[in-house]
């Protein structure tokens, strides 16, 4: 075995744990930090709407490419081809995207589906006589995972004396999502100007909401084939590359500079059909009009 293969492992271990402990605190807090505290502003958005509002970007960062690090590292002692380095790098990047993305799709389909029955426990505290504060705070002890941990986050800022409009904003802040910035903005408004037409407006909200699940669950299940099937044709040449690097004829051949280009133009081509495949299979974001 060559001399560089048996230090690379416990090299790369080290680096990984390296920049794990210089990075990430051993107590890391899950309250969300307000925006202007974070260093890459995109980057904390898509954390924030992920959940993970409560990790620093340099520490996603830093986490992403410790793993890409080890990846890249055991990848090139299974498969000694020069070439896959760069590769299996890029395809780091591009799956810590896709990680993110896909965090992002499934929080925002769980609280798509939790926010009508939130809305109704909200209707039902205000026409009960209660203030916005507390159908915010009621709704909240009945309200599933992230959403119950919201309310109650601003519960325990209106316990610190915060002001009602500073604590929706917070609530806001902590849940970051477009159905939820509505919800908020229409019960600040009520809070500051009377909420006599918010039991109707919260109707309407409810009503908008559960034909949007019911439009979108219908062109999910209709579509996932293509997402299947854009996963399965992307990975596919690639274990069969895997497969045939046990040969050592194969790993000569993929070692000239006709192998080289041979693997390159076909990750190119990998990823364009696995982008075109997935643009097809995608639904349109909602942009969040609120977010400010």
């Amino acid at each position: 075995m060559d001399p560089w293969h048996v230090f690379a492992i416990p090299l790369g271990v080290g680096c990984a744990l390296g920049l794990s402990l210089v990075f990430i605190p051993w107590r890391q807090s899950h309250r969300p930090r307000p925006p202007s505290t974070l260093g890459a502003p995109a980057l904390a958005s898509a954390l924030q709407r992920a959940g993970w509002g409560g990790l620093h970007p340099v520490s996603a960062i830093a986490l992403w490419l410790s793993l890409s690090a080890l990846v890249v590292i055991v990848t090139v002692i299974v498969l000694p081809i020069p070439v896959l380095a760069p590769l299996a790098i890029a395809g780091m990047v591009a799956a810590g995207a896709r990680v993110v993305r896909s965090r992002i799709s499934r929080r925002e389909r769980r609280l798509r589906q939790a926010w009508p029955g939130v809305v109704d426990h909200l209707r039902s505290a205000v026409r009960s006589g209660a203030s916005v504060s507390e159908a915010v705070v009621v709704a909240g002890r009945k309200a599933p995972g992230e959403i119950r941990e919201g309310c109650e986050e601003f519960s325990r800022l209106l316990e610190q004396g915060v002001r009602v409009d500073s604590a929706l904003a917070a609530l806001k802040h902590c849940l970051a999502n477009l159905i939820a910035d509505r919800i908020v903005e229409s019960l600040r408004m009520a809070h500051e100007v009377g909420g006599h037409a918010l039991p109707a407006v919260l109707e309407a909200l409810q009503t908008s909401v559960r034909a949007d699940i019911a439009v979108r669950e219908d062109a999910i299940a209709r579509q996932s084939w293509i997402r299947a099937a854009s996963t399965l044709g992307a990975a596919a040449p690639w274990i069969v590359v895997v497969v045939l690097s046990g040969r050592q004829e194969t790993l000569e051949a993929y070692n000239t500079p006709l192998g080289a280009a041979i693997l390159c133009c076909g990750a190119a081509l990998t990823w364009l059909a696995y982008r075109m495949m997935s643009r097809l299979g995608r639904l349109p974001d909602d942009s969040r009009w609120f977010a400010g």
